[in-house]
């Protein structure tokens, strides 16, 4: 029997120096391919002179003055987030269009009315350069690190000094993301190293603001970032049992089950969704600068420390939940071992 393979997509573009023209760190012509190969096109066939193009999993073709057969699919090869791009001027514009749409579709109410405003400058200038989102997200951690050293200092200035530091670390956190997103520079190890990365930074900071505020917030600090390390640690787990990743996104307490993706999750559609919001990390990293701003960095433990009270009781509450769901199952299979004895 004849195997039936899909037809090609054409790609028709007005100006072949259109297609090398580079936006976001790839060209306009090797953009449109990823493009293509993310939605799952194996064959392209480009209605222009042949360009240079580095691109893995799709099979290319270069046809001046090719006639597409009636059926085939056509799509624009030189269209960037509904720009053509022509030059210079087109390019730009392209670019920024393209950066806008590189923001998560999830957002919390701080990445989207603030962080996102500088994160996608800051993406626009790594985007021209050899850095992957993962030499950023150690960037990240590093100065997330530092914010911490700062805030243990525990008087005014460094403590503030801290405050900016980790929210600039909470802006470059955007950054990765979008850098993946914009280059198609995905990775496993770039999603574990950005989440555990946060957890790292955000409990290092927590222990040491209640280092620099001294007494009874050193404890209620160490108590925070236990919880907080406990509950994570959990997380992950059952995350990486159920998908293999790191993706902590897809993880669902007992109440969220019916909720299939991270966008009904997270959006910001009902009260209880936005009182969700203040325990999100860009939410919780800017109030954190707020208060060590305001000479208060035991509000950082303070906050913590509610998110940690909050957070530990509910997943222990799911374990349980999930343990007595699995028991009619285990049960299940016991019996059907005892019927094949």
């Amino acid at each position: 029997m004849a195997v039936v393979r899909p037809s090609p997509v054409w790609l028709q573009v007005g100006s072949a120096e259109g297609l090398r023209l580079i936006v976001g760190g790839l060209t306009v012509i090797e953009r449109r391919l990823r493009e293509l190969a993310a939605r799952g096109v194996r064959q392209v066939i480009v209605v222009a002179e042949p360009v240079a193009v580095n691109v893995r999993g799709i099979d290319v073709s270069f046809e001046p003055g090719a006639v597409p057969p009636e059926g085939d699919r056509v799509e624009r090869g030189d269209e960037i987030a509904g720009v053509v791009v022509r030059d210079d001027e087109t390019r730009a514009a392209a670019e920024w269009a393209l950066l806008r749409r590189m923001n998560k579709s999830f957002e919390g109410p701080v990445d989207a009315l603030v962080n996102s405003k500088i994160s996608m400058r800051i993406t626009r200038v790594l985007a021209k350069t050899r850095l992957t989102p993962n030499h950023v997200t150690l960037a990240a951690i590093v100065l997330g690190l530092v914010a911490a050293a700062f805030v243990r200092g525990g008087s005014y200035w460094p403590a503030a000094i801290g405050g900016v530091l980790i929210e600039l670390n909470s802006i470059l956190d955007s950054c990765d993301g979008e850098l993946a997103r914009l280059r198609f520079q995905f990775s496993k190890l770039g999603q574990w190293l950005d989440n555990v990365g946060d957890d790292i930074v955000d409990n290092v900071f927590i222990l040491c603001a209640g280092y620099g505020a001294g007494g009874p917030w050193m404890w209620i600090a160490i108590a925070a970032a236990v919880s907080r390390w406990m509950v994570a640690a959990g997380t992950y787990w059952i995350v990486y049992k159920k998908t293999g990743t790191g993706d902590v996104f897809s993880f669902r307490y007992w109440f969220e089950s019916e909720k299939e993706t991270a966008e009904e999750v997270y959006e910001l559609t009902s009260v209880a969704a936005w009182i969700r919001s203040f325990g999100r990390r860009d939410t919780y990293v800017f109030g954190w600068m707020l208060v060590c701003v305001a000479g208060l960095s035991f509000g950082v433990v303070v906050w913590g420390g509610i998110i940690a009270l909050i957070n530990l009781p509910i997943f222990i509450a799911h374990l349980a939940v999930s343990a007595t769901a699995r028991e009619p199952e285990a049960a299940a299979v016991r019996a059907e071992s005892v019927r094949g004895e």
